[in-house]
Formats: C-alpha cells, sequence, structure tokens
C-alpha cells in the first residue's frame, strides 16, 4: 500500500512538474501505455487535481495529439464494421485524448487555457458533424440507439455496444464543443460559419449510446447563445414544423404531449 502511495505521489508530481520531460516520456510509451496514462489523467481531473494543475505544456500537447490522430475514430468498413485489419489502439488512443480534453475544458482550473484553441473546436465540431452523417448512412456503431427498447433500464438488449469505440463519443464531442463556446466569441462565430447548430439540435434525442447526449447537447446551444444575437436569431427565426421524428414517442403512442389511441385492429 505504501508502496502504491509513493507511485502515485511521484506520478502526479511528474505530470504537474515534468512539463517538456513529461511529455517525451510520454511519446516514447507504447499504445497501450499511452492509454493508461491518459486515464489516470483523467481520473485526476475528476478529482479536481487535489495535488497541483497538471503542466500546461503536457495538457497543450495532447490538444495537439488530438488534433493529429482524430480522424482515426472514422475508419470504417463499407459493411458499417470497425474497420478489423489495422490496429484498433490509435483510435482508442484518440478517444483516451478526448476524455482528457472533455474534462479539462469544463474544469475551472483550465478552461482558460482553451480560450484560444480554435483549432480544437473546429476539430471536435467537424468530427460530430461527421458521425451524425455515417450514423444516417447505414446501420453502424455511430447509428443512434433511441428505440425505446434499446434505451429503456430494463431493457434485454444485449449490452455489449458499451465497449464499443462509438459509447459516449457523441456526449464527449458535444461536452468539448459546450465548453469551448463559453464565453468564446470566436468560437460562436464558428458555430456559425460551420453550420454547427443543426447538428446540436439533433443531438437532443435521447440514444442509448450516448448517456447524458441531450443535457450536454442543450447546454452546448445555450452557451452558443450566450451574448451572440447572431445564433440568437437563427433560434427565434427558425419555423416549428411539427415534432420531430422519435421512435420512443411513437411506440408510447404519444403526440405532442397527448396520448394518440391507435385503433386495435
Amino acid at each position: 500500500l505504501i508502496y502504491d502511495q509513493i507511485l502515485h505521489f511521484l506520478f502526479e508530481h511528474f505530470i504537474v512538474h515534468g512539463g517538456h520531460n513529461t511529455v517525451r516520456y510520454y511519446a516514447h510509451l507504447t499504445p497501450a501505455e499511452r492509454i493508461s496514462f491518459l486515464e489516470y489523467l483523467v481520473h485526476y481531473l475528476r478529482q479536481d487535481s487535489p495535488n497541483g494543475h497538471i503542466h500546461q505544456f503536457l495538457l497543450k500537447y495532447i490538444t495537439k495529439e488530438f488534433n493529429i490522430k482524430s480522424d482515426r475514430i472514422l475508419i470504417c468498413k463499407p459493411d458499417s464494421a470497425q474497420l478489423p485489419a489495422t490496429d484498433p489502439m490509435p483510435a482508442r488512443e484518440a478517444y483516451a485524448l478526448l476524455r482528457v480534453i472533455a474534462s479539462a475544458t469544463g474544469s475551472e482550473f483550465y478552461a482558460d487555457k482553451y480560450v484560444s484553441e480554435q483549432s480544437l473546436f473546429l476539430n471536435v465540431s467537424s468530427l460530430l458533424r461527421c458521425l451524425a452523417q455515417v450514423g444516417k448512412e447505414s446501420q453502424n456503431i455511430f447509428t443512434p440507439m433511441n428505440k425505446l427498447e434499446e434505451v429503456a433500464l430494463t431493457s434485454n438488449i444485449s449490452r455489449d455496444f458499451e465497449t464499443e469505440l462509438s459509447f459516449e463519443l457523441k456526449t464527449l464531442l458535444v461536452r468539448c464543443i459546450a465548453n469551448l463556446l463559453y464565453k468564446n466569441p470566436a468560437n460562436q462565430g464558428y458555430c456559425i460559419d460551420t453550420q454547427l447548430l443543426p447538428t446540436l439540435l439533433e443531438c437532443t434525442n435521447m440514444d442509448a449510446r450516448n448517456p447524458l447526449l441531450k443535457e450536454w447537447s442543450i447546454l452546448a446551444i445555450r452557451n452558443a447563445c450566450y451574448g451572440c444575437p447572431e445564433i440568437q436569431a437563427m433560434i427565434a427565426n427558425m419555423t416549428n414544423k411539427g415534432a420531430a421524428q422519435n421512435d420512443i414517442i411513437d411506440e408510447l403512442n404519444l403526440d405532442m404531449g397527448a396520448l394518440r389511441i391507435k385503433p386495435s385492429r
């Protein structure tokens, strides 16, 4: 136990004070070791950095690494299965990098370090739009699971999808977007330029693959609107064409909050 405590102390000292040395060490790790390293960082961030703030140089390097490696997440076969012919570790590493960024951008200790990271905002926004489009093209690991039988806590459907790379992926992306939009006029401008808002609105539906996606999407839309008359006007000028298609509403025979009775024969 004492040995483990010493290791934790040394590692925390390393990520807080190591700076360039920590990055050099990280770069020489194997993909599996880097993922373990990143998982430790996520755990440390969730504890509100109890023994000092993670070195800024390390966080910037993680952002750079994600911007370089994020496209590996989108490697799919034409038959919609994740490509097995390549090593899955690079995609897993990109996912782990995203988890660190999602935690750091939402922390009061680190949020200001990402104010000028417009390339990161453009990257996560582009990746979210790509995932949304891929999920519509065919049945694959990025297709939303929003049928009642899929999202219900009592569902008998296999939970194997929770081990797939796609699990919580869109939630993490939207979480990053929400954090990066907060009081950031530059990113709000890019939100308009890249037409990100429709994708965020689509993400307000329940999806078993992405717990809390709806809640984070609403927060992202709120942060996009905050202090931005242009986005507020876009929302205000939207035309109400009725309730969006929703499999859960259909299964429950509900329509706009009222019970819709269907004939039994």
